[in-house]
C-alpha cells in the first residue's frame, strides 16, 4: 500500500485540524420545536407554558388626540416560536391641546351672533379615540438571542411579530363641526360612539429576567373603518355627506409578563 511522504502527512494533519472547527460552526443549532436558533444553549424555554402580562401604551401618530392606557393579555405557547391568546385594551382618551387651540381660533374676533357662517366645511379626519378593545392575538418569535451587558452578565431575548383581530369601542368628537344649529358660538360639538372591527399588527422584543419573568416592548398599529363629513354647513349639523376611510393608530407599549 502506498504511503504519503512525511512532509505531506504533516500538511494533511494540519489542514484537517483547521477544517474541523469550521465544519462544526456550520452545523445548525435547533430549539425544542425543531426550529433553528441563534443561541446554542436556549436558557429559557416556552413550550407548553402559559403567559400573562400587563403593559402600558401611548399613541404616537395623532396630533389631535391624547391616548394612553393599559393592555392585559393571556396566551399559551404550543412551541418555542408561537403563542396565541387574547387581550383587553383600555385607554384614557381626549382631544389634545392642539385640537382645543384650533377650536378656540375658529371664530376669531367675530361676535357670538355671527361666529359661524353657512359656508360648507369639511370635518377634520383622524380624530378617532380607541377607548376599549378585545382582540385575539398571535405572536411568532423566530429569533432567540442574547447579548452581554457587563462582563459575563448575559441578557436573553426574543424578537417577535404579532397580529390580532377583534372589536373596539371608538369615540369621535369633532374638532370643528358644531352639534348646535345656528350661528352663535358653539357649545357642543358633533360626536359619536361606535363598535368597530379592529385589527392589529406589530413587532416587539421580550427580554428575559429569569425563567418566569420577562419585559416586553412593542410597537403596534391598530386599524379600523372610520368616517368624516364633507360639505357640512356649520349652522346645520345634519348637513354634509359622510366620507369613509381606513383609520390607523400607532402605539408604543411596554410592560412585564409572567410565564407559568
Amino acid at each position: 500500500m502506498a504511503t504519503l511522504p512525511r512532509r505531506f502527512r504533516l500538511e494533511f494533519i494540519i489542514a484537517a485540524a483547521l477544517c474541523a472547527p469550521a465544519t462544526r460552526a456550520e452545523q445548525a443549532i435547533f430549539g425544542p420545536d425543531g426550529a433553528p436558533t441563534v443561541v446554542q444553549r436556549k436558557l429559557h424555554t416556552m413550550s407548553g407554558r402559559w403567559e400573562a402580562g400587563i403593559a402600558f401604551d401611548v399613541a404616537l401618530n395623532n396630533a389631535l388626540v391624547d391616548q394612553y392606557g393599559a393592555i392585559f393579555d393571556v396566551s399559551y405557547h404550543p412551541n418555542e416560536s408561537l403563542d396565541v391568546g387574547g387581550e383587553l385594551l383600555a385607554n384614557r382618551t381626549g382631544l389634545s391641546q392642539l385640537a382645543r387651540n384650533v377650536r378656540s381660533d375658529l371664530c376669531g374676533g367675530r361676535p357670538d351672533a355671527g361666529c359661524r357662517t353657512s359656508t360648507p366645511k369639511d370635518e377634520f379626519a383622524n380624530d378617532n379615540q380607541l377607548r376599549l378593545a378585545a382582540l385575539g392575538v398571535a405572536r411568532w418569535a423566530p429569533i432567540y438571542g442574547k447579548f452581554n451587558v457587563a462582563g459575563e452578565l448575559s441578557v436573553h431575548f426574543q424578537a417577535f411579530l404579532l397580529a390580532g383581530a377583534g372589536a373596539g369601542a371608538v369615540h369621535r368628537e369633532s374638532v370643528n363641526l358644531c352639534a348646535d344649529p345656528g350661528a352663535a358660538t358653539c357649545q357642543n360639538f358633533q360626536s359619536s360612539d361606535l363598535l368597530r372591527p379592529v385589527g392589529e399588527l406589530g413587532v416587539g422584543f421580550r427580554f428575559y429576567l429569569g425563567r418566569t419573568i420577562s419585559l416586553r416592548s412593542e410597537v403596534r398599529s391598530y386599524f379600523f373603518p372610520s368616517s368624516y363629513k364633507q360639505g357640512n354647513d356649520p349652522t346645520q349639523p345634519d348637513s354634509g355627506t359622510s366620507k369613509r376611510y381606513f383609520a390607523g393608530i400607532f402605539a408604543f407599549a411596554s410592560g412585564v409578563s409572567v410565564v407559568f
